[in-house]
């Protein structure tokens, strides 16, 4: 671990007011524990522990089989241990350095079980969430690269989507083939909704075995994990020739996105950026279907998680910084169109941002 995440976890702790930060991160929910370690596993959760009291941070593993969390891995680390079956190594540990509090990130996630076995040796437990993930927000050079190598994968993987629409495949065997592709380049995961039909379709969802019939459209986000790192395109493909409506609907959100873009630097208030987006719609008629009955939210966070903050909302109150990584998508239901999306990842720069994907920006036609 290097010495400004150690750094970090004495801030989270004077934050707190604990003796000690527990980092609690499971198999889905992990993206904490990587950031801090730059080590991935693969048991059901790891805990990052570390004790103000001392300075001293150690790493527990659920298994012995992951390998990754070894003390060689990881530097500046005064301990890697596999977590007993009832927890008591993490509780003598904890009362070892003297801790009579610990602020848990992740505390959601932890089970009642490890909640008991500390709370149950008289040390109080506080949730931690909120602290560390605003030193996410804001992406190093090296990161942003890793976010590049994402993207490109979704780049060179959207082809094959769009092969699989117009040889009217199932939404099963178009995943199958993303899958295999972006597995080939390396990605570690890839995080797919898809959508297939007309003007019924109002939301996506995992794969089923329905495929496009001519006129449909399938609507994706696809988010390859390269590294630890996910970031998505959002684009929509209809099998064979677009209708009229179609069209008007796709410009429609293309003018939203561009809206939304053409704010965005750093001072900005994320809010203004999904309100330009939502005016857009308001200015056609639109503006009912950017409510949350039709859609979710106007572009999110990208990193180690598939769907992390900052979130662009109306409603959400933050100033945009140089390095904050986003994909800004107006995804949302429209008449004309049924479900759309259409969205692309950036980073901040000093005078705005800078789109990280290579796929072209249109309504596609395959």
């Amino acid at each position: 671990m290097k010495e400004d995440k150690i750094n970090l976890l004495k801030k989270t702790a004077e934050h707190f007011q604990t003796d000690a930060v527990l980092v609690y991160g499971t198999v889905w929910r992990k993206e904490n524990f990587r950031y801090l370690t730059r080590v991935n596993f693969f048991g059901p959760y790891a805990i990052v522990l570390y004790s103000a009291r001392s300075g001293k941070t150690f790493v527990f593993s659920s298994t012995v089989w992951d390998k990754e969390l070894s003390e060689d891995r990881l530097a500046n680390i005064n301990g890697v241990f596999k977590a007993d079956a009832d927890f008591r190594n993490i509780v003598s540990l904890l009362k070892r350095e003297g801790v009579s509090s610990v602020s848990v990130s992740g505390f959601n996630l932890l089970p009642a079980s490890i909640a008991s076995a500390i709370s149950g040796a008289g040390i109080n437990i506080l949730p931690g969430d909120g602290f560390l993930e605003i030193f996410r927000y804001r992406k190093t050079p090296e990161e942003v690269e890793l976010l590049r190598g994402a993207v490109h994968m979704a780049d060179e993987a959207f082809p094959v989507f769009c092969r699989g629409v117009s040889n009217g495949l199932t939404e099963f065997e178009i995943v199958a083939n993303v899958e295999h592709k972006l597995k080939s380049m390396g990605a570690e995961d890839n995080f797919m909704l898809i959508a297939t039909g007309g003007v019924d379709v109002r939301g996506m969802a995992p794969p089923t075995m329905k495929s496009a019939e001519p006129g449909h459209m399938v609507r994706t986000e696809l988010t390859p994990c390269n590294q630890g790192w996910y970031c998505q395109i959002c684009r929509t493909v209809v099998r064979g020739p677009a209708n009229e409506d179609q069209k008007r609907s796709f410009e429609i959100f293309k003018e939203a996105e561009e809206a939304g873009l053409a704010i965005l630097k750093p001072g900005v208030n994320i809010g203004d950026v999904a309100r330009a987006e939502n005016a857009v719609f308001h200015k056609y008629g639109y503006g009912e279907f950017t409510k949350p009955i039709y859609t979710r939210v106007r572009g999110h966070g990208q990193g180690l998680y598939l769907d992390e903050a900052p979130i662009v909302n109306e409603d959400v109150d933050l100033i945009v910084e140089e390095g904050m990584v986003m994909v800004v998508h107006p995804n949302t239901y429209n008449p004309l169109s049924g479900y759309m999306v259409f969205g692309d990842p950036v980073v901040v720069t000093k005078g705005g941002y800078d789109i990280l994907t290579q796929t072209e920006r249109k309504l596609f036609e395959a």
